[in-house]
C-alpha cells in the first residue's frame, strides 16, 4: 500500500470516527433536550462544535492528500503504470463506504434534531404566550403607580 494511500486511509477513518461521535453527541443532546436537561444540552453543544471544528480541519489536510493523490495519478496515467493495487481500491472503496453510511446517519439525526428544537421552540412560545395572558389578567405590575379612581395615569 503507498504512502499517501496510507495517509489517506488514516484521515478517512479518523473522519469516520469523527462523524460517528458527532452522531452519538446529536443522539445525547435530543436526548437532553428531551428530559429537559439543559446543562446536558449545553454540553453536548459544546461537544459538537468541537467535533465540527476537528472535521473541518481534517477536511481541509484530506483535500491536500486528495490533490496530491489526483496529480500523482494523472503522472503515471501518463506513464501507463498502474496507479493502486486491488487491495488499496478496495480499502479505499470500503472506508468510502463507511463515510457515506456514517454521513447519512449523521444527516438523518440532525434533520431530527432540528425538528425537535422546531417543536419545543413553538411549545415554549405557546406556554409563554399562555402564562403572559394568565398573568396580566390576574396579577398587577408591584412596580406600577396606583391610580386612584378619578386621576389619569
Amino acid at each position: 500500500m503507498g504512502v499517501e494511500t496510507q495517509e489517506l486511509l488514516a484521515l478517512l477513518e479518523r473522519r469516520i470516527a469523527l462523524l460517528g461521535s458527532l452522531a452519538e453527541a446529536l443522539s445525547a443532546a435530543s436526548a437532553s433536550a428531551v428530559a429537559f436537561d439543559i446543562d446536558g444540552l449545553d454540553a453536548r453543544i459544546l461537544q459538537q462544535e468541537t467535533l465540527c471544528s476537528e472535521i473541518q480541519s481534517l477536511d481541509g489536510r484530506l483535500d491536500r492528500v486528495q490533490h496530491h493523490c489526483a496529480n500523482q495519478l494523472s503522472l503515471s496515467a501518463g506513464s501507463r503504470s498502474i496507479p493502486s493495487s486491488g487491495a488499496d481500491a478496495a480499502a479505499l472503496q470500503n472506508a468510502a463506504n463507511r463515510l457515506r453510511e456514517v454521513q447519512s446517519r449523521v444527516k438523518q439525526l440532525n434533520e431530527a434534531h432540528q425538528a425537535l428544537l422546531r417543536r419545543s421552540r413553538r411549545t415554549v412560545g405557546a406556554l409563554l404566550r399562555s402564562y403572559n395572558s394568565f398573568a396580566m389578567s390576574t396579577y398587577s405590575n408591584p412596580g406600577a403607580t396606583p391610580v386612584l379612581v378619578g386621576e389619569r395615569a
